[in-house]
């Protein structure tokens, strides 16, 4: 599990079933599993978890005339924008949402709907504080497409020169796809991949993109393309939800266009946000893990960027696993673990997950301590 091994492997996994190879017939799935790292390389001001789910004193006091729950958010004890994580905010969304599940515990003055009205509004809030921090790439209707930076950092010309390499290692032959097949899971609420994604490759990300569920509605308008190609459609499976994701006449739509504090409270995005006990059986979730579970199954390689495989994320943990649950479904497969942190502690984060590794032989299984723009050059270069 060498970091030097890191882009070399990749690079010949993905040279090794290019569509380009002449003798090659088969599709090789490669998923990456993206965290709140992943965003951060894309935008430096995109916020973790801890910076999006703290509210400063002066953010809520800007926005106490829009807001009733300003007094929840207020309480003494909550914490300011030094510490070290939100405990008081992920405490505020259990009582809620102990209160929504189980009536005879409710506090007098507040039912069901008073509750879900609530919780609706910290969304709003989350997705207010959100725009507060970074930019979110709304969709341009005039232009028909997410646009690219206008001025690029170095690191996001790299990560687009990465994936229309990527891109460019597959193709269509007789109706079927050939090469490698770029598949994305995301715990982020942001649109980077979708960015990233309509400007590279085919380039058409709300006609090419299947999100484990099937909108009747995109941007207002009839969900026109409801059967997919196989072979042309990557998956964007985002575990945590997005803020594009919102309740629709029947299901879910996708709305990517720029919306008022408002409209946002009034239908209010499908967001998992931080609780000590996450609750990710409503539909929407009900709909996208099976086919999570089903895409890491088949998928031949996974590479996993900028999240940390914490403990705590018990659920998502276990997802992960379903890449290769035991050592009967690891053969013949390969992972990746991108990050800063230390690499001794990248193994020891994987084999918490993947159990099994300190068991065998690993020869597929690769870290890399730095990076996410470092790894992509040095498999760019050939390094």
């Amino acid at each position: 599990m060498a970091d030097q091994d890191a882009a070399q492997a990749f690079r010949k996994i993905v040279t090794r079933h290019s569509s380009q190879t002449a003798d090659n017939a088969g599709l090789v799935n490669v998923a990456f599993f993206v965290g709140a790292g992943f965003s951060k390389t894309w935008d430096s001001t995109s916020p973790t978890g801890n910076e999006l789910f703290t509210f400063p004193k002066a953010f809520l006091e800007e926005m106490a005339d829009n807001i009733e729950i300003d007094e929840l958010l207020a309480l003494p004890g909550y914490p300011s924008i030094d510490d070290a994580a939100p405990p008081a905010f992920k405490e505020l969304l259990y009582n809620l949402s102990m209160q929504l599940k189980y009536p005879g515990i409710r506090t007098r003055y507040m039912d069901e709907i008073s509750i879900q009205l609530v919780i609706d509004e910290i969304k709003a809030v989350v997705h207010r504080r959100f725009e507060t921090m970074s930019n979110l790439n709304y969709y341009d209707e005039a232009l028909n497409r997410f646009p690219a930076p206008s001025n690029p950092t170095a690191n996001q010309s790299k990560i687009l020169e990465f994936f229309e390499w990527m891109s460019g290692h597959q193709s269509q032959q007789n109706g079927a796809g050939r090469g490698v097949h770029t598949q994305f899971l995301s715990t982020n609420y942001d649109y980077v991949i979708e960015t990233i994604l309509d400007n590279v490759g085919e380039r058409g990300a709300l006609r090419n993109t299947y999100r484990g569920i099937t909108p009747a509605l995109i941007n207002g308008k009839r969900n026109n393309n409801v059967v997919q190609d196989r072979w042309s459609v990557n998956s964007l499976i985002k575990i945590n939800g997005g803020f594009e994701i919102v309740p629709g006449t029947n299901g879910y739509d996708i709305d990517y266009r720029k919306r008022s504090f408002e409209q946002v409270r009034a239908n209010a995005p499908e967001i998992m946000m931080p609780s000590k006990e996450q609750n990710y059986i409503n539909p929407y979730f009900s709909s996208i893990f099976p086919k999570a579970v089903r895409l890491l199954q088949e998928s031949d390689v996974l590479v996993i960027v900028g999240y940390s495989l914490s403990e705590e994320d018990a659920l998502l943990r276990f997802l992960i696993r379903q890449f290769a649950e035991d050592l009967r479904d690891v053969h013949g497969k390969s992972i990746f673990y991108i990050d800063y942190t230390d690499q001794n502690l990248l193994e020891e984060r994987l084999q918490g997950c993947f159990r099994y590794i300190n068991r065998m032989d690993v020869n597929n299984i690769f870290t890399y301590s730095g990076g996410f723009v470092e790894w992509i050059e040095k498999i760019l270069k050939g390094e």
